[in-house]
C-alpha cells in the first residue's frame, strides 16, 4: 500500500508542477473541447450509433465515444487500479488509472451529458498519467459549467484491485442478472435508476442493516431468488458495476 501512495503523491506532483511548463491548446470536436499541450492532433473516425474519434501526439492516443451506449475496452487482464469520483466542469465522472503506471487504461466516464448521451475517454500503455489526467478535467461539453471543476487530488482516489467494471459485472452479476433484460433477476438497468451507489453497496455487503421497503417488497413477490452476499466487494468496485451498467443502458 506504501508504494501506491508515494507512487499517487509523486504523479499529483508532476500533474501540478511539470505539465505547468507545457504550452497548451485547445482542440474543439464540435460536440465538446479539450485542452492538451502542444503537438496534439484529431483523428477523425467514423461511428454508426455514436460520435467517436480521437487524439494523438504521435506516441500516446486517446479514443473518445459519445452517445446513448457505452464503451467495452476488451481487455480482459484483471489489474489493479486506482479509482476517483470526480466534477469536471460541473458533471460527475468516474476516472481510473492503472495502479501500476502504464499497464491497462487511463479512462474517463461521464455517465450522463445528456438525458440519453454519456461520454468516454480512453488511452492505454501510457506512461505520462498527470498529462492525461489534466485533458481529461479540462473536457468540455454544452451542458458544462466551468464554475465546478475542482482539483483532482490522490485523496479522492482509491484502490480498485479486483478488475474493471465489466470484470466485476461478469464476475458477480451476470449469471442472474442482465443489463436491459430480465433474467433470473431484474433488468439493472432499470434497477440501478431507483437506488444510490451507496444503497447498492450496503445491500451486496451488509444487507442486514436495509430496511424493507416497497421497491424490496415487489421485487421480492415478482422474482423467487435472493441475491448472494458480497462481503468482499468494496465500496469502488460497486462504483465500477455501477458505471459500466448506466454505461449500458442505466442513464
Amino acid at each position: 500500500m506504501k508504494h501506491r501512495i508515494l507512487s499517487l503523491t509523486f504523479l499529483f506532483i508532476l500533474s501540478s508542477c511539470a505539465t505547468k511548463q507545457l504550452l497548451w491548446q485547445t482542440l474543439d470536436f464540435g460536440a465538446f473541447r479539450l485542452k492538451t499541450p502542444s503537438g496534439w492532433t484529431i483523428i477523425k473516425e467514423r461511428g454508426i450509433d455514436s460520435y467517436v474519434g480521437g487524439l494523438t501526439n504521435g506516441k500516446d492516443s486517446l479514443w473518445f465515444d459519445y452517445g446513448p451506449y457505452g464503451v467495452s475496452l476488451g481487455d480482459d487482464e484483471i489489474y489493479a487500479q486506482q479509482y476517483a469520483k470526480d466534477t469536471v466542469n460541473g458533471l460527475i465522472a468516474g476516472i481510473l488509472v492503472p495502479d501500476t503506471i502504464g499497464r491497462g487504461y487511463i479512462t474517463m466516464y461521464i455517465a450522463r451529458v445528456t438525458a440519453s448521451g454519456s461520454f468516454t475517454i480512453y488511452g492505454k500503455g501510457i506512461q505520462d498519467t498527470a498529462t492525461i489526467l489534466k485533458i481529461y478535467k479540462s473536457v468540455v461539453f454544452k451542458s458544462s459549467d466551468t464554475t465546478l471543476n475542482p482539483p483532482l487530488t490522490k485523496e479522492k482516489f482509491v484502490l480498485a484491485a479486483h478488475g474493471n467494471g465489466k470484470q466485476l459485472y461478469r464476475m458477480n452479476c451476470a449469471s442472474c442478472h442482465n443489463i436491459v433484460k430480465v433474467m433470473t433477476g431484474p433488468a439493472l438497468s432499470s434497477a440501478i435508476k431507483q437506488r444510490s451507489d451507496e444503497w447498492i453497496y450496503t445491500m451486496l455487503t451488509n444487507r442486514g442493516s436495509i430496511k424493507q421497503d416497497s421497491i424490496r417488497i415487489v421485487l421480492s413477490k415478482t422474482f423467487e431468488y435472493h441475491c448472494p452476499k458480497y462481503p468482499d466487494l468494496t465500496q469502488a468496485d460497486v462504483h465500477l458495476i455501477a458505471d459500466y451498467i448506466r454505461s449500458w443502458g442505466g442513464n
